[in-house]
Order: structure tokens, then C-alpha cells, then sequence
């Protein structure tokens, strides 16, 4: 699960909300259990809804109004899958102190509730019964009560029976308290009697057998009768949690909070709801639940368990380990406290107290072995192999043919300093498994760090014959040639290694110094080429190409090398004293020995492969982050995404091109970093195939079944993040002009694309209409012609004047060309129609006319 940045901080003040609301535990009230009624009806069938109904109710009244213990009566048949037991169960208890000394004993009940029931007349009468049960398992009547009256003021007749009973058996029950115990559950019986007679059947009270089908019916008949009836919604829900179908928790777990929304502070309702959602992973809801359940009842341990375990469900370990301690002290032997507890410290690296807690399991249970083996886990932890081996070969008595358990006894054994003992172990495991490579790698590796070189040499000879892991064999037989200085045998081992792993580092660093060992300084550059491509940031890379540099008399490139390899590492000693020779002009010699390629581990090797998986899935989270802030970044400068820009119109080269790099650097070190990835996840999947994890701590082998999802997440996160670039954004760059070998120019040479504010040009500033010309007014003086006179300027006509009239027009002032149409002229041009004037305000002409 993908925790959101604020996910921690809601968590966080949730468990300390919680951590104030919850009382620490108290010793609890005296514990109940209620048996069914008595028949005494003659021919009472009608009447067999009160043999579970009315114990039902003295349960429910007694739990929630005198605040007693109720102990939950077994269901009848296999265990519910989740939910709460019932109050009464199906069996009838004679009600005889004998058998309800039998019946209470085993319940370590304080009291027991028997009764019977008849009819007198019309009128119903019940008989409670309290029995008072001593330490030495007998029973003695402690308070007997009787009412009798009408069917329809049942529920009086119970509650002052109820009440009368209860004071007689020393319990105070004041006026408050018995108007509680006589509260009617519905405003017609018929409700009640429905849902007495379902339960009847869910229990087998009624026939003697159990019956879920008629139980269905009459339950789900009471709540459609009574919707409010939060008794029978109760009921119904554990009846749900009893059948087969998939969707039955759902629906239960809905009967359970409506109950709850109905009667919060009703205990069986809160608690039913709880375990549900609980069983639903539910968390926060169910921290809720248990939170109110604690606080109504905080002498219940089993409540408190599960309080515990919701709040280490929800990362709050600390309130988590205070209530599962609260736990374990008053019930000791609650192994799911103790349980989680293991889990709380193998988290936090507590192996001193984790190491107690399994001592403390496995004393309560002597059988487990998975038990066992942790607590090997945590004694080797501890570096107590001597209490390791003893637990783990107690093991091996009982599973002699497990081949991951004896090698696991051989590394307690080689830890121990025992190496003829581990070797004895690892053979064993070689019989058992005589087609896997395991056991024999691990003997040549023990026989390699002993100093047993030549018996290494012809164990991992031996190994070569496994295709799978002939390239490790061939680098570790190379490795073994270096030590003995056999500078040729060394390097024909190791570029056979590198060919045929070429994506391991420690192979790569093995084979450069074997060509360094031979003096061939070509031939260990030609090696380093592709290294470096792989491992730019590998610190040991850059001091072999600094050595090999050096031999090659090329001091300047070996100088800067030696100087990366400082700066990736400055704890590197070799490199710092091979720079100061080769500024010194003095020879030097390669100071570095090749390490064993180990493709099996024990369990440190395994947890530390953990570690790698761990770091490198939270750097892939961080480069993933970047990259996509770089990609919105760019598709926001095109005008696409949710930070678009309004575009400037082409390609913002000089802005979008240090984010393309960068973002193709991402994808580059994603791919690295996933293979590295990829190389622990290969590693921890073939150990839990072959049942080696099974020696790491609790929280360890959670995290290793976790790691499948992080691999396949990782997987689908790689082919998501190319699926952006080639088909999101490249189309869109490319759309804007930013090609891509644009886009590299700008990035090898950005000052030339750089785009400085300063030298940005001035706008360009917005051009003014033009003024409006001049207008002028003339006149043109017809009075003394008997035709109208057309004007015409510049061959518009302007207007027309009146015979025997004086008239004004308007015109654009300056040189115009005048037309004047008369009698018989067809259009400006023609002869004695056309002359250039130039117009001012108060320029006039006069027509003449013959007489």
C-alpha cells in the first residue's frame, strides 16, 4: 500500500487521540453465563421462542445495565469466520447444582443463569434462578425470583424478575437500574417473538438441532417487523458471518454497525462490529470500534489485543506495544499478544526483547516450531549460536529432510567458528538436494574464507557443471587464481565471468584487475569502457581507470580519475595513496582483491540483499518524483497539462532543454537503478523458493513477501514513465518545434539558445489609426441656371443642387478633381464637365446657363 505525504500525520494524531481516550486495564466484574429456559408449557410449542429469547435478554440487560461479564456460550458446529459467539448457546443445562457446577466451572463463570417458564391460566410466569459457583467447582442457589402476569408485559415480568434475583444474590439494583432491566425491545412482542424463535434455531435451543435457514427467515421477519430492533439487526449479522457466502461478511458487518448506530454504547453490538471490520482490514474504522469497546469494558483483554493490533496495523507501534503489554500481563498466555509484540520489536531491531518474547512463546507453546526457529533467528541475532544451534537442531529431529534447515544449522555452526561442523551440515544438505547448487557453493565459499584455497579451487571447479550459476563459478575460480597470483589464469576465469554476466559489478571489478595484475593496461581500459557506462558512480571503477591510466603513462587522465574516485568515495585509502604516487612520479601498484561472487547466502547476506532491495525501490520513488515534475514541467511550456503556459509561439528552447536533459538523465538512472533492483529481487526470490528466508526475522520475511509487489510495481512504473515520453510528451514537443536534435544543441551548447532578459527587444508598439482629413465646406451658386447641377469630387458624388439655388457641400479639403453635370452631359469627362480646384472652407463656383 502507497502511503499519501499526509498519510503519517493523520495516522499520527489519530494514535494520540486514541492513546488519551483508552483507560488502562482494571480488574474486571464478576463473570456471567446464562443457560436456556425451561419449557414447562404442556404442549407449549408456541411457547419455544422464550427458551433462547429470554436468556438472550437477562444477557443483554445484565451486560449492559449492571455492567457483569457476560461469558460468550460456543456456537454449536465449526467456528463462525468472524463476528462474536452468542450469549446462549444450544445445550440445555438441567438446573441442578451439579451440572451447573459442570456447566460454569470450565467458563470460570462467578455466576450462572438458569430458568423456566409456564403458563398459568392466560397469564405467563418465569422463574430466574442465580447460582453462585465456589472455587471448588460447586454451586449453591445465590437469589430465585418468580413474576407472573399477562404475555403482552413480558418484558416487566422478566426485568423485575431479573432485578428481585440479582438483589438477592448481593448484586444492588437501584431504581434507575430496574427500569432499564424492564425497557420493552419493541412496541409489539410479535418482533420478539420472531427474532426468540430464530435465534432458537441459530443455536439449536429450539429442535435440538441447528437450523440457519429458518433462523433466516425468522430474523430477517423481525427486522422488517421492527427496523429499530437493534437485538435481532445484531442477530441477523451473526448469522451472515455463519453462512458460505462471499458476500456474507459485507452484509453482516452492515446488521453490525446499523445495531451499533441504533444502541452505541450496547457492548455485543460494538464488539460484533469491531471484530468485522476488523476481519475486513478495516483499520481505522475498527481502531474506532475497539477504542469505545476498551473504554466500556477495560478489563477485557481480548478487546485489548485487538486494539493493540489495529493501532500496529495503522504504524502506531508505541500505543500498540503499551496495550499489547497490558495485555500479556493479566493474561500471560494470549500467544496473539505476544505474537504481535515479536513483531513490534524485530521492527524496531530489538532483538534483546524480541529474543524474551519468543522465550515466553515457546514455553506456552512447547510444539510450535516456527516458534522455534525465530527464536534461533533472534538467539544468532544476539550471537548466542550455541542456544541457535540447540534450537534449530530440535528442529532437525522432527524434519530430518529439509535441506533450507540444514544448511541453516551449518551457518550457525561456521558463525559458531565450527567449520567442521558446518562443513558436516552442508554435506547433509547436498544429499538432500543433490540437483540445486546450493550446499556447494556455501562449502567452497566457507573453504575460501578459511584460507583452503585448493579445496576451494576444486569445489567451485565441480560447480561448473550448473549452467545456471556457471558464470559465478568461473568468476570465483578467477578470483582464487588472483589471490595465488596467477595473473593469466585470473583474467581467461573472469572475462569468461564477464561475458556471460556482464551486468555484475563485482565481476567487472574482478576481471580490470587481473588485466591490471598482467600489466595489460589496454586491455583493462577496454574493460573499464563499458564498466564505467554501467557504474559511472562506482568509486572502485574510477580507481582502476586511474591505475590503469597510470601504467598506460598517461598521468593527467589517471590524476582526474583517482580524484572521481575520491570524490565518490573518500574513505577510499587506495585511491588516495595511488594519487599521491602518481603526483609524485613514483610507481605504484594496484592495492585491491577482487571479492567472491556469492549467488547463495546466509541469513545476514539475505537481509543485507534486503536492505539493497529497500534502498534502491526508495530511490526509484524519488527519481520517478523527479522526472515527473520535470515532464509536467515541460508539457506545461508547449501549453498542455495542468501547468499550462499560454505558448510565446515556437519552441522556448532555451527553458524546455535543461528539463529534457534532466529528464532523460532520470529515465537513464531508472533503468540502472532497476536493474539493481531487479539483481536483489532475483536474489531474494531464488532463497524463498528454496526456504532459506525462513531464517530471517518476522518483520524481514514480511518484507521479503512484499517485495514481489514492489518488483511488479516497479516493472509497470518502467514502462508507464517510456510511455509518457513516446507517446505524451515527444508528440507534443515536436508539435511546438522542439525537435529533438533542437533540443540537444540547446543542452551542448545553451548560451547560444539562452535567452537573456536584457537583450529581450523592445515591443513593438501599437500603430495609431489615421487622423481623419480635413473637411471642407464650399458652395456651388445655381440661381441663375433652370437644371439641377450634379457634384462630383474625385468621382464621388457628393450631392446635387437645386435650379435657382445657392447650395453648401462638404468635401475633403486640398486638390480635388470637380465634376459638374448639367443638362445633356452623360458623365464626368465629357467636354466642359471636369477641372481641378482645390477646396477650402468657403470656396465656391457659380453655373452659367444661356438665357
Amino acid at each position: 500500500m502507497r502511503l499519501r505525504p499526509w498519510a503519517h500525520v493523520v495516522v499520527a494524531l489519530l494514535a494520540s487521540s486514541v492513546h488519551a481516550a483508552v483507560p488502562d486495564w482494571t480488574a474486571g466484574p464478576a463473570r456471567v453465563a446464562v443457560t436456556p429456559f425451561e419449557n414447562h408449557v404442556p404442549n407449549g410449542a408456541s411457547m419455544q421462542w422464550l427458551v433462547a429469547e429470554a436468556p438472550f435478554e437477562v444477557a443483554e440487560k445484565t451486560e449492559t445495565v449492571l455492567s457483569l461479564e457476560l461469558i460468550e456460550s460456543p456456537f454449536p458446529g465449526p467456528p463462525p469466520a468472524g463476528g462474536s459467539s452468542l450469549y446462549v448457546g444450544g445445550d440445555m443445562v438441567p438446573a441442578e447444582a451439579d451440572t451447573v457446577a459442570a456447566f460454569g466451572a470450565p467458563l470460570h463463570a462467578s455466576f450462572v443463569v438458569t430458568g423456566w417458564f409456564d403458563k398459568v391460566g392466560d397469564d405467563l410466569r418465569i422463574d430466574i434462578v442465580i447460582w453462585k459457583l465456589a472455587e471448588h467447582a460447586s454451586a449453591a442457589i445465590a437469589g430465585e425470583a418468580q413474576q407472573r402476569g399477562p404475555l403482552p408485559t413480558y418484558h416487566q415480568l422478566l426485568g423485575n424478575a431479573l432485578a428481585d434475583a440479582w438483589t438477592k444474590a448481593g448484586v444492588p439494583v437501584d431504581d434507575t437500574a430496574r427500569t432499564r432491566l424492564t425497557r420493552t425491545l419493541a412496541k409489539d412482542i410479535y418482533p420478539v417473538f420472531m427474532m426468540g424463535r430464530g435465534l432458537g434455531y441459530m443455536t439449536g435451543a429450539i429442535g435440538g438441532k441447528v437450523d440457519l435457514k429458518a433462523a433466516e427467515h425468522d430474523l430477517e421477519r423481525s427486522v422488517f417487523l421492527d427496523p429499530k430492533l437493534f437485538e435481532a439487526q445484531r442477530l441477523l449479522g451473526e448469522l451472515y458471518m455463519r453462512q458460505a457466502d462471499p458476500k456474507a461478511a459485507s452484509k453482516a458487518a452492515a446488521k453490525f454497525n446499523y445495531a451499533v448506530d441504533l444502541a452505541p454504547d450496547d457492548v455485543p453490538a460494538l464488539r460484533a462490529a469491531a471484530i468485522a471490520t476488523a476481519q475486513q482490514q478495516k483499520w481505522e474504522p475498527a481502531l474506532e470500534l475497539y477504542t469505545r469497546l476498551v473504554t466500556l469494558r477495560p478489563w477485557d483483554t481480548d478487546a485489548r489485543y485487538q486494539l493493540g493490533q489495529a493501532m500496529w496495523q495503522l504504524g502506531d507501534a508505541g500505543n500498540a506495544e503499551r496495550q499489547l503489554e497490558q495485555v500479556t500481563e493479566h493474561a500471560p498466555d494470549d500467544l496473539r499478544a505476544r505474537r504481535v509484540l515479536v513483531l513490534i520489536h524485530a521492527s524496531r531491531g530489538d532483538t534483546k526483547r524480541l529474543a524474551s518474547e519468543l522465550e515466553a512463546i515457546a514455553v506456552r507453546a512447547p510444539n510450535d516450531l516456527e516458534v522455534k526457529s525465530d527464536l534461533a533467528t533472534a538467539y544468532g541475532a544476539l550471537g548466542a549460536w550455541p542456544k541457535a544451534i540447540a534450537q534449530l537442531e530440535t528442529i532437525a529431529k522432527l524434519q530430518p529432510n529439509d535441506a533450507a534447515l540444514a544448511m541453516r544449522i551449518g551457518d550457525a555452526h561456521r558463525a559458531n567458528k565450527d567449520l567442521d561442523g558446518a562443513l558436516a551440515w552442508y554435506a547433509h544438505a547436498q544429499q538432500l538436494v543433490p540437483g540445486s547448487s546450493m550446499p556447494g557453493f556455501v562449502i567452497a565459499e566457507a573453504q575460501f574464507d578459511a584460507g583452503r584455497l585448493a579445496d576451494a579451487n576444486r569445489a567451485f571447479t565441480n560447480l561448473q557443471k550448473f549452467a545456471a550459476d556457471l558464470a559465478a563459478a568461473e568468476h570465483d575460480l578467477g578470483v582464487i587464481a588472483f589471490v595465488q597470483n596467477r595473473a593469466d589464469d585470473a583474467a581467461w576465469y573472469l572475462r569468461k565471468a564477464a561475458r556471460e554476466a556482464p551486468r555484475v559489478v563485482a565481476t567487472r571489478r574482478a576481471v580490470i584487475a587481473a588485466e591490471l595484475l598482467r600489466k595489460d593496461s589496454a586491455a583493462a581500459l577496454a574493460q573499464l569502457e563499458p564498466a564505467l557506462a554501467g557504474w559511472p558512480d562506482d568509486a572502485v571503477l574510477h580507481y582502476l581507470a586511474g591505475i590503469a591510466h597510470a601504467l598506460a603513462n598517461d598521468a593527467t587522465s589517471a590524476h582526474a580519475e583517482l580524484e572521481t574516485a575520491l570524490a565518490k568515495d573518500p574513505k577510499l585509502t587506495a585511491a588516495r595513496a595511488a594519487l599521491a604516487a602518481v603526483d609524485a612520479g613514483t610507481p605504484l601498484a594496484i592495492e585491491y582483491t577482487p571479492e567472491l561472487v556469492r549467488p547463495w547466502g546466509d541469513r545476514a547476506a539475505i537481509g543485507a540483499t534486503l536492505d539493497r532491495f529497500t534502498q534502491a525501490a526508495t530511490e526509484l520513488a524519488a527519481i520517478r518524483a523527479a522526472y515527473q515534475a520535470d515532464f509536467v514541467a515541460m508539457l506545461g511550456l508547449v501549453g498542455k497539462g495542468p501547468s499550462a503556459q499560454k505558448p510565446a509561439g515556437g519552441c522556448a528552447v532555451g527553458a524546455i532543454a535543461p528539463l529534457w536533459k534532466r529528464a532523460q538523465t532520470s529515465l537513464a538512472t531508472y533503468d540502472r537503478v532497476g536493474e539493481e533492483l531487479e539483481v536483489a529481487y532475483r536474489y531474494l526470490e531464488r532463497h524463498d523458493e528454496a526456504g532459506l528466508t525462513v531464517g530471517l526475522l518476522p518483520n524481514q520475511r514480511l518484507a521479503v513477501r512484499g517485495a514481489k509487489q514492489t518488483m511488479k510495481l516497479a516493472l509497470a512504473d518502467r514502462g508507464e514513465l517510456r510511455a509518457e515520453w513516446t507517446r505524451g510528451l515527444a508528440p507534443e514537443l515536436r508539435a511546438g518545434g522542439c525537435s529533438d536534435p533542437l533540443l540537444a544543441a540547446a543542452v551542448a551548447n545553451p548560451q547560444r539558445y539562452h535567452v537573456i532578459a536584457d537583450d529581450t527587444p523592445e515591443p513593438t508598439p501599437k500603430q495609431a489609426p489615421p487622423r481623419a482629413k480635413p473637411r471642407s465646406t464650399f458652395f456651388v451658386d445655381n440661381s441663375g441656371c433652370a437644371d439641377a447641377i450634379d457634384v462630383w469630387i474625385d468621382g464621388l458624388h457628393v450631392g446635387q443642387v437645386a435650379p435657382g439655388r445657392r447650395s453648401a457641400l462638404v468635401a475633403d479639403g486640398g486638390a480635388r478633381t470637380l465634376c459638374l453635370l448639367g443638362p445633356g452631359a452623360a458623365q464626368c469627362g465629357d467636354r466642359g464637365t471636369v477641372r481641378q480646384v482645390y477646396l477650402h472652407d468657403g470656396w465656391s463656383v457659380t453655373m452659367h446657363c444661356p438665357k
